[in-house]
C-alpha cells in the first residue's frame, strides 16, 4: 500500500515538474502571429501585410510589392 502511494506521488510530482505553467502557455499564444507563404518567393509573411490580392475568392499575401506585381502579371497572362 505504501509502495503504491509513493509511486503515485512520484508520478504526480514528475507531471507537475515537466508541465508548462498556464501563464507561460497563455503568453505564448498571445505572441503567436498568423503567417502564410508568399506564392512567388516562398517566404512566410504575416497576414497583416499591406501586400495582398484577392483572386477568385482567395486572398494571396506577399512579402513585397515586386512579388505582388509579378503574381498579378502572371495571372493576367
Amino acid at each position: 500500500m505504501v509502495k503504491w502511494l509513493l509511486v503515485i506521488l512520484l508520478v504526480v510530482g514528475a507531471i507537475k515538474l515537466f508541465r508548462k505553467p498556464e501563464a507561460i502557455k497563455a503568453k505564448e499564444e498571445l505572441n503567436a502571429v498568423d503567417t502564410v507563404q508568399d506564392p512567388i518567393t516562398g517566404t512566410f509573411v504575416s497576414k497583416d501585410t499591406e501586400y495582398k490580392v484577392k483572386y477568385y475568392d482567395k486572398v494571396y499575401y506577399f512579402s513585397s510589392k515586386e512579388s505582388m506585381d509579378k503574381f498579378i502579371a502572371e495571372k493576367r497572362g
